[in-house]
């Protein structure tokens, strides 16, 4: 087949692919009617923004359009949603996050999750993995670390990822941005930079188009890219919808995708026809110098092939194994999990997986090193893979996490002791030169026992039981149950229902008063959120709250009560109420965010409330992170009459140092404190030296939880100040809150102790 043959027949079997992989893809997926709304009313205005990413990923078709492994997921997006998207192409990396950051594209293709980012994207799961190689000219070394390119100049495309990493992790490096990746391999080959970082495709692709042939691959950037479909986090309604669009893209059109863009193909094909007619042409003239040609110019091709077939035995190693440890990856994971799953099943073997989580991982990249923390990585593989017998597949899925794919018995017990050696494996000292640690790990384990019409859901039981035993055994393992699949649904209808709740009136807020200890006066309000859902009525704060932050909509959720809170105060003083603070919750999310200061002097402009009778609760955990930022946006804030108090003091990284520096003016004592004075000496004494170091730093003291008389009366003879609890009054609804009710609370405290009626307790 000639050349122009090929050409011409590209683009049909490029449209006869996606008319295969889009009529097997999911009609429409099931919406909400707010969804189906909110789709509506946007159909005709989303924009995508879209890289030209060769070789596979996005890349340019024969009449000009795009096509590609991300085109082809963003078709089956577009097919399940039941629109088409506004395409806007971007010719580098660069300019598209600048477009994503502006807000003028809505979704951004090919993206990775950043911390940065997180402050204007939500992000999809990741539906394909990049790792970043260290290109250098040939000569330069076999093998080469980041660090040693210290001081000398390292070229990668403005923009992206891999770029804020290697100017984070490595400052000293001369770090020199260009366009886009190919003007980066054309520096390399003029020798006007030492070292390239870029995909080991992308280097392939770039390296052949443009003939530049003396590069080589000498050592791993440290960073990979996870490749998802980020959307504007202003829009969540946005982000519901894309999710939903990419849960209902089957596995066999997953793997349609990956055979299509992924399966190394021979590029070194070479058109006999039009080399024939040229050596019979030539060699009627020229025959001792076409002969000299030939000569040179096979000893050249001998070069280029032995140089191709290096590059492409290692995409082709990278296809299947993770480049840091050697195991195997998730793709061969898959594959492999498909073929046990046919298998015959018995009691006496099945099909098993057991997926392990290294505990406190991070704290070793912290304290040690990402080099110290990859060479765990690899060292865990290593005795792992020394505990597996030859049919069982040990598979890293990235970061902490191992797989172990095995046949094994059913029996629960048999395959309990297998999972306790390999946790005992991995809990063994680490010795590295003069340093000695030690790691725990936790396992979550499923079996397949019943049908399992899809290979990949025995991976996400597996998962399931894993993060399931991070909360409840760490440093052993659970099995999956089918509850926890019950559980992980419901989650999963309260995320999609949160964010429509938010600005209905299902969320809502109700405030506990706050009180003087020895007078019982009123002193301010605490707001507390409350969510009412129609299917599974009054979700508890803590449970929504914590998928909230999962899910990315804790500062939204913020903002609401936020903007809720300074309404309702604006109208108790316009009823003729009196109090002297109304205090807010403050996430550590929401406090970060750089406009977090104007958003809480606006929610105070549109309500009318007065800034001097606000109050910020926030955590000591604030302070961990930019400090002088923190006491910048304090700073901005305190100027005009906000104050901060410390919510849940002691519970955290106390630290005086931060409340002699930062303007915060009241401490919060957590509950946990105030339950155990009664019969514990060491929480009487903490909330002793609590109430002593506030009085000596000039600051109130309030302790929340107080339910008992014999509490009341101890604190009282602690000269406390302010206290909330159930001895005084439950969290009320606003219409509840009156003079007349604030008056009785008042005279009764006195009233409520002297009685020695039962304590009240939650429930």
């Amino acid at each position: 087949m000639t050349a122009t043959l090929r050409a011409k027949l590209a683009p049909l079997l490029v449209s006869v692919f996606l008319m295969v992989v889009s009529l097997a893809a999911t009609a429409q997926i099931d919406l909400t009617e707010p969804e189906s709304q909110w789709l509506e009313e946007h159909r005709a205005s989303m924009k995508v923004g879209v890289v030209v990413m060769p070789p596979y990923l996005s890349a340019r078709d024969g009449d000009g359009g795009l096509e590609g492994l991300s085109m082809d997921y963003l078709h089956l997006i577009e097919r399940a949603l039941g629109t088409g998207f506004q395409h806007q192409v971007f010719e580098s990396y660069g300019a598209l996050i600048v477009a994503a950051k502006a807000r003028a594209v809505d979704i951004a293709v090919a993206v990775s999750e950043t911390e940065e980012r997180q402050n204007y994207l939500d992000f999809t799961d990741v539906y394909s993995h990049l790792s970043n190689k260290i290109y250098t000219q040939k000569g330069h070394s076999s093998q080469a670390e980041m660090s040693d390119f210290a001081g000398k100049r390292f070229a990668v495309p403005e923009g992206t990822a891999v770029a804020n990493y290697i100017r984070n992790n490595y400052p000293e490096i001369d770090l020199v941005e260009t366009p886009t990746l190919r003007a980066a391999f054309n520096l390399l080959g003029a020798g006007q930079v030492e070292a390239v970082g870029g995909s080991a495709a992308a280097g392939y692709f770039y390296s052949v188009k443009d003939g530049i042939d003396n590069i080589s691959i000498v050592g791993n950037v440290g960073f990979d890219y996870h490749l998802t479909f980020g959307t504007r986090n202003d829009e969540p309604m946005m982000g519901v919808l894309i999710n939903k669009a990419m849960a209902s893209i089957t596995p066999k059109q997953r793997q349609e995708i990956e055979d299509r863009w992924l399966t190394p193909e021979d590029t070194q094909r070479v058109d006999i026809e039009t080399l024939t007619q040229w050596l019979v042409i030539v060699g009627f003239g020229v025959t001792s110098v076409l002969l000299l040609i030939v000569i040179l110019w096979n000893r050249s091709l001998k070069r280029e092939v032995s140089y191709r077939k290096e590059i492409q035995k290692e995409v082709s190693f990278l296809a299947y194994h993770d480049e840091l440890t050697g195991a195997y990856n998730r793709q061969f994971m898959t594959e492999t999990l498909a073929e046990y799953v046919r298998l015959p099943r018995s009691k006496e073997q099945t099909t098993c997986i057991i997926l392990i989580g290294l505990d406190n991982f991070s704290l070793i990249n912290d304290f040690h090193g990402q080099k110290m923390g990859d060479y765990v990585l690899s060292h865990m593989s290593e005795r792992l893979q020394a505990r597996l017998s030859g049919s069982s597949v040990l598979a890293r899925n990235g970061g902490d996490e191992f797989t172990v794919l095995l046949r094994h018995s059913a029996n629960r017990t048999s395959l309990s002791q297998f999972a306790d050696r390999l946790i005992a494996e991995i809990s063994l000292p680490i010795v590295s030169g003069d340093q000695s640690f030690s790691l725990t790990a936790t396992a979550g384990i499923s079996i397949h026992e019943g049908e399992l019409y899809e290979p990949l859901r025995l991976l996400e039981q597996a998962d399931l039981a894993l993060h399931e035993a991070k909360k409840k055994n760490v440093g052993s393992y659970l099995f999956y149950t089918s509850e926890m699949s019950d559980q992980l649904h419901e989650n999963q209808q309260l995320v999609a229902s949160l964010a429509e709740a938010l600005y209905s009136d299902l969320f809502y807020l109700e405030y506990q008063p706050q009180i003087t200890l020895h007078s019982g006066e009123l002193v301010g309000f605490e707001a507390l959120a409350r969510w009412r859902h129609p299917e599974f009525g009054n979700v508890p704060p803590d449970k929504f709250i914590t998928l909230a932050e999962q899910e990315g909509l804790i500062v939204t959720l913020g903002d609401r009560v936020l903007e809720l809170a300074c309404k309702q105060g604006s109208e108790w003083l316009k009823q003729g109420l009196t109090f002297e603070r109304l205090a807010v919750n403050v996430s550590v999310k929401q406090f970060v965010e750089s406009d977090f200061a104007s958003k809480v002097l606006n929610a105070l402009e549109q309500s009318g409330f007065p800034a001097e009778k606000l109050e910020l609760e926030i955590t000591e955990s604030v302070f961990l992170g930019d400090r002088v930022q923190a006491k910048e946006t304090m700073g901005k804030l305190t100027r005009q009459g906000v104050c901060f108090s410390i919510d849940d003091f002691g519970t955290g990284f106390s630290s005086l140092l931060y409340l002699k520096e930062l303007p915060v003016t009241k401490l919060k004592l957590d509950q946990g404190f105030i339950r155990g004075i009664t019969h514990d000496y060491s929480s009487l004494q903490i909330v002793k030296a609590s109430l002593q170091m506030g009085s000596a730093l000039n600051m109130d003291v309030i302790v929340e939880g107080v339910e008992t008389c014999e509490e009341y009366q101890i604190l009282l003879g602690l000269k406390c100040q302010h206290a909330q609890g159930y001895l005084f009054s439950r969290p009320l609804k606003p219409n509840l809150i009156t003079p007349a009710l604030l008056r009785q609370i008042s005279t009764s405290v006195t009233a409520i102790c002297t009685a020695e009626k039962e304590p009240v307790t939650e429930g």
